[in-house]
């Protein structure tokens, strides 16, 4: 019911705990999201709720932004923000490119 345009990486104006689940696929390109937004899809996902994000993983071996991706990611657990649930590496995810799909529980 809701249309929202703004940039992730600013926070959103969005309640804590909104919705069920966020899903980002096609905005981990080079010169697009940076690492820090994953925060702010958690921020806005309901405790039991999930956050998945989908990428090139040819992005995540060639832009130096994304080479931090997984470890911020592994952070983020650490923190007790989310819980991973799986990360699947996909064959022809865009373009010809292998893929790779996390998929989180909001803690």
């Amino acid at each position: 019911n809701n249309f929202i345009l703004d940039f992730l990486g600013n926070r959103l104006n969005i309640e804590d705990d909104t919705y069920d689940a966020t899903s980002c696929c096609g905005a981990f390109c080079e010169g697009h999201v940076k690492c820090d937004c994953l925060e702010e899809l958690i921020r806005v996902v309901k405790p039991g709720g999930f956050v998945c994000v989908g990428i090139r993983k040819f992005f995540l071996e060639t832009v130096e932004e994304y080479h931090k991706l997984e470890l911020l990611m592994a952070d983020l657990q650490r923190r007790g923000l989310w819980e991973p649930i799986s990360r699947t590496v996909t064959q022809d995810y865009c373009e010809g490119y292998d893929g790779v799909v996390c998929f989180f529980k909001v803690n």
